[in-house]
């Protein structure tokens, strides 16, 4: 007499889909939730320490406590954050800083003809105050002034 040849049969061979479901899957899984909690662990040192400076106490937390504080925490942070100025106004800044130094440079040079200096610093005023006018009122692109 035969064994039963059918579904539940222990000798019968595995196939690849009934091994990733009963082997791999799970597997992946318990190492996915490893993943989670050790970055929750993570997250709850880093939340707790930063809630502690601020004066809270924190006790017993669970996973879900944990993530509403860290959004808490965030938006307080971005709340708190200054709002960052355009871009526009930062290159204006940079090269205004930039053409100062430069002028201060330029006028500090002893064998330099005050006129070409005079020329330079002028040149450099005209280029940051293009910069502070709207781009429709700027005037039409000149030929730039060159020293060589």
């Amino acid at each position: 007499m035969l064994a039963p040849q059918g579904p539940h049969d222990l000798h019968a061979p595995i196939s690849r889909t009934q091994r990733y479901k009963k082997i791999t899957k799970p597997l992946l899984e318990r190492q996915r939730r490893a993943r989670i909690n050790r970055c929750l662990d993570e997250l709850k040192e880093l939340v707790v320490s930063a809630l502690q400076t601020e004066g809270e106490n924190v006790s017993k937390l669970e996973k879900a406590d944990i993530l509403e504080l860290t959004v808490r925490h965030l938006h307080r942070l971005q709340q708190d954050a200054p709002a960052e100025e355009p871009v526009e106004g930062r290159f204006e800044a940079g090269f205004s800083q930039c053409a100062s130094e430069a002028c201060h440079f330029l006028l500090s040079l002893p064998g330099l003809d005050p006129q070409v200096s005079r020329r330079i610093v002028d040149h450099l005023g005209q280029c940051a105050d293009g910069l502070r006018q709207p781009v429709a009122q700027q005037p039409e692109q000149q030929q730039m002034w060159r020293p060589w």
